[in-house]
């Protein structure tokens, strides 16, 4: 699939005026200035070559990053629905090991009782 995009009434007139300048120039028989307008007719093509490439690595760069958005969404609505079912459960035994694991993941906690292995490795990667 070509990804085209609309000319703007900017674009149009401003070829415009380069089209009669063309033809003001070939009725004079300026060769010098013909000369010109044949190096500005390159130069302008390159121009908006260039302007279009850096819209698609633009593009392209934008939809990387709504790709990863995305995906976050997702992670999030999954722990949602998680915590969601947990809190719809009636039975306080499926809350209580909620809660607890949840201390244990994310806070590092621990029941008395508990044997706690504590990993070196990490603890050197962090410093």
């Amino acid at each position: 699939m070509q990804n085209s995009r609309p000319i703007h009434s900017g674009q149009i007139a401003l070829l415009k005026k380069f089209e009669r300048l063309v033809e003001k120039l070939a009725g004079k028989k300026n060769r010098a200035a013909s000369y010109l307008v044949l190096l500005m007719v390159p130069a302008f093509v390159l121009f908006v070559g260039f302007r279009i490439l850096n819209s698609r690595e633009a593009t392209a760069v934008v939809a990387e990053q709504n790709r990863a958005l995305r995906q976050q969404i997702e992670q999030y609505q999954a722990q949602n629905q998680e915590h969601a079912a947990v809190l719809d459960n009636d039975d306080p035994e499926v809350f209580r090991d909620y809660v607890i694991r949840t201390a244990r993941e994310r806070l590092g906690l621990s029941l008395p009782g508990d044997q706690v292995f504590i990993d070196r490795a990490s603890f050197k990667s962090q410093q």
